[in-house]
């Protein structure tokens, strides 16, 4: 039977680099939480009455735990065929990590500046296009040349990337719709490909499952930039690997709304931006009323009274139901 291929001898391995990934960063999330409290590192949890500070950057804690699991998987599939594609793989999402730290640490304000630079991070996932020519659209193959690893592929990764980004703002938010988009890619990958893909999967599952907790209401840590831009590019990476363009669209489809929402808002009708709301006494999240259609968030929150926590939950519900049509019809 195929589901206990995933069990065999042969892929002990995929079990131990997610413990590798997940006990590091659960480790590592102990540690680097109480340092960034110690060194300052913190922001206004916006959504709280008391407004308490709470640590920024967290995502740095699942940076170290997937390098922890690169580091003992590579002594643990030395003679693997996949250890070089996965290193390069884990490039690109090192180096949206960074991307995101420079970001936490300077609060880039240009857009487009973003994108440049993120389509430039992007291009090394050329290298891991299986196909160099073709697309698979829809069960038939489009042919696309040196176009498709080159151009296509660069910058499908850095809009997953910014698209994962601009959907946050609650607590577990971002990191709970990235668990989500992470998990149908793996079951998606599985049914597709077996288990020939899931080596990429499962060291940013692993660090990611650690760390959400800490980000859930209320949160000790936020992932942050970094953390967010690294899941980000893991998701739009992992889509490519896959072959999951297609796949990748309809599960993103919450998150394009979002970004479109923001886009009109912000782009086309010039509304002065208003990032955060406030809190009635109940706890219920109060949006901007300027803002109530810049992004989902405030949309759900300006019509109806909810929680952050609960507001956080009911925003996973339409990746998880566009997740589900992706994985049984795409």
């Amino acid at each position: 039977m195929v589901w206990m291929d995933v069990f065999s001898n042969e892929n002990y391995h995929l079990v131990l680099v997610f413990l590798y990934s997940f006990f590091a960063t659960l480790v590592a999330s102990r540690y680097f939480i109480r340092q960034l409290y110690k060194r300052g590192f913190v922001v206004e949890d916006k959504y709280k009455r008391d407004r308490p500070k709470i640590a920024s950057m967290g995502g740095i804690a699942i940076f170290a735990g997937l390098m922890v699991s690169l580091a003992l998987s590579s002594l643990l599939m030395i003679h693997n065929n996949l250890i070089s594609s996965l290193f390069v793989f884990y490039f690109i999402v090192t180096v949206y990590a960074m991307y995101g730290v420079v970001d936490d640490l300077f609060a880039f304000k240009k857009r487009y500046d973003k994108i440049l630079v993120l389509l430039v991070l992007s291009l090394p996932i050329g290298a891991l296009v299986v196909s160099p020519s073709e697309l698979l659209l829809f069960n038939h193959s489009l042919y696309l040349g040196a176009f498709l690893p080159y151009v296509v592929a660069p910058v499908y990764v850095m809009v997953v990337a910014n698209l994962v980004n601009l959907h946050s703002g609650f607590n577990g938010l971002s990191s709970g719709l990235g668990l989500i988009l992470l998990f149908a890619i793996g079951l998606k990958s599985f049914m597709v490909h077996g288990t020939e893909n899931l080596l990429f999967l499962l060291p940013i599952l692993g660090a990611t499952l650690a760390f959400y907790p800490n980000t859930l209401f209320p949160a000790r840590a936020l992932e942050g930039n970094i953390g967010q831009f690294m899941i980000g590019a893991a998701v739009g990476g992992l889509l490519i690997i896959n072959q999951l363009e297609i796949f990748g669209i309809i599960i993103l489809i919450p998150h394009v709304v979002n970004f479109i929402m923001d886009t009109v808002v912000l782009g086309v009708l010039k509304v002065p931006d208003v990032k955060y709301g406030s809190v009635r006494r109940d706890g219920s999240v109060i949006a901007p009323p300027s803002m109530r259609f810049k992004s989902l968030k405030f949309l759900l929150t300006h019509y109806i009274r909810l929680s952050e926590r609960k507001a956080t939950f009911a925003l996973y519900i339409p990746t998880i139901l566009f997740s589900a049509v992706g994985v049984m019809f795409f």
